[in-house]
């Protein structure tokens, strides 16, 4: 599976993605799941993060060994970080433990770190008609090139200073646990979020753009 792209498959009735663009007549949404691998998606973990996509078994996507890897994230200082026009990173050490490494967030604007909902997520890989997508239909991927809301942005590795490779996306609607936001998270004005990786370092890192 190296080096390819791979569309989000959600369980039936899990997202509700009738938001105009979102349509769910757009062909990114009926691609046929692969058999194998399924990832963990959503929950909360320790230490106020959140779990987004969790490998359990062997995955190599984008050139990037992925093999047991927790994308976390806490969704409160990640919003703030973006505002003050920071980058939120996290190293994943040896044993176990994910430090965030991005310093001095002040929590400016008050956001929900409520978790996304718990499921588990299987994938499709992306027919040569969608590699080029748009921001429209099912925007929620893995690996291949990130669909980008406004201009593409790219991620240094705060250890190392190197390129960081894109390994997901996800976006807004989802659904979270926080009842008084309708039970749908969102990134920015109903903007996607995206996660790097530093294969060196152990380093994930996250941005959002929205309109």
């Amino acid at each position: 599976m190296q080096n390819q792209s791979f569309h989000i498959i959600f369980a039936e009735g899990y997202y509700k993605h009738t938001l105009g663009f979102r349509s769910k007549d757009h062909a990114s949404w009926n691609l046929p799941p692969l058999p194998a691998p399924s990832f963990r998606f959503g929950g909360a973990v320790a230490n106020d993060l959140n779990l987004l996509i969790g490998v359990d078994g062997n995955f190599v996507v984008n050139d990037c060994d992925l093999t047991r890897v927790d994308f976390v994230i806490n969704f409160e200082e990640f919003f703030n970080a973006q505002i003050q026009e920071k980058y939120l990173f996290y190293q994943h050490l040896a044993n176990g433990e994910i430090r965030q490494l991005t310093q001095n967030i002040e929590i400016e604007y008050p956001y929900s770190n409520y978790p996304l909902k718990e499921t588990q997520i299987r994938i499709a890989e992306t027919p040569q008609s969608l590699l080029k997508q748009k921001w429209e239909g099912n925007c929620n991927k893995i690996g291949g090139e990130p669909i980008w809301v406004q201009q593409p942005e790219a991620l240094l590795c705060p250890i190392s200073g190197d390129p960081m490779q894109f390994i997901f996306q996800l976006d807004s609607g989802l659904p979270d646990l926080n009842e008084r936001n309708a039970n749908e998270i969102m990134f920015g004005n109903d903007g996607i979020l995206y996660a790097f990786w530093s294969s060196a370092e152990r380093v994930s890192g996250y941005l959002w753009q929205c309109t």
